[in-house]
């Protein structure tokens, strides 16, 4: 799918509205990360890939959460 877009000002940076169709069939919303690669007179906008490695060495003490108890066995799962 194709379509046209108009460049905007967006504070001290610039912005492309992403039609909704495509962000629908792209499946991203307003808050979704995205990379932009440049390749020539192109600009790729990707979703963002995350790499678990790099997530995790994100934890720290300082974000990380309490348990949460989510009750009795509801089935056959073990503890």
């Amino acid at each position: 799918m194709g379509a046209q877009s108009t460049v905007a000002k967006w504070g001290a940076s610039l912005a492309i509205r992403i039609p909704k169709a495509i962000a629908e069939q792209w499946g991203v919303r307003e808050g979704s990360a995205v990379e932009l690669v440049s390749r020539g007179e192109q600009v790729v906008i990707r979703k963002k890939r995350y790499d678990l490695a790099e997530m995790l060495a994100k934890v720290s003490p300082d974000n990380l959460h309490s348990e949460v108890d989510f009750g009795p066995p509801a089935g056959r799962e073990e503890w």
